[in-house]
């Protein structure tokens, strides 16, 4: 199983399309500021999709936050404006241990981060894939793939190299 991993497309869904091309998901998680998106995403690409509230999702009833088991791991998504992620993430890591997860998702600062071992937790921003902010600007994503055994292999992606 093939998840793509998108946050702050900001109503832009030119590089989603780039990236579904490339990886052929199974499954999408979009961790927030989608702008409404949501209903586009899951008739264009006829795949599972979670998506989870970020800032700028205004009126929306989409959740804060989701839990998935997925192979032997169980993650937590959110779009990370509510644990205060540009100030430090000791807060998120807090909010994934009372879930009981250990993997992270989350988005908001439009910057990559792939951490493995942060207090014991996977922590993954895929960046944005439509406004990314940091050095480079390069447009990122994520692919989680579940491997035999349940184990993930999570990598960070550009489409800028593709």
């Amino acid at each position: 199983m093939k998840i793509l991993v998108v946050s702050d497309t900001h109503g832009r869904i030119e590089g989603l399309d780039r990236a579904f091309e490339l990886e052929q998901p199974d499954e999408i998680y979009h961790l927030g500021d989608g702008l409404g998106c949501e209903d586009e995403i899951e008739a264009i690409y006829g795949v599972p999709l979670t998506i989870v509230r970020g800032n700028c999702d205004w009126n929306s009833n989409l959740p804060s936050e989701e839990v998935i088991s997925l192979g032997k791991h169980r993650l937590f998504l959110t779009h990370g404006h509510i644990y205060g992620v540009n100030y430090g993430l000791l807060e998120l890591v807090d909010a994934a241990e009372e879930r009981k997860a250990d993997v992270i998702l989350y988005g908001h600062t439009h910057v990559p981060e792939l951490t493995k071992g942060y207090y014991g937790k996977t922590i993954l921003n895929p960046g944005s894939i439509s406004a990314p902010r940091q050095k480079g600007k390069k447009h990122t994503y994520a692919v989680i793939e579940v491997l035999e055994g349940g184990e993930l292999d999570i990598e960070l992606r550009t489409l800028d190299e593709n």
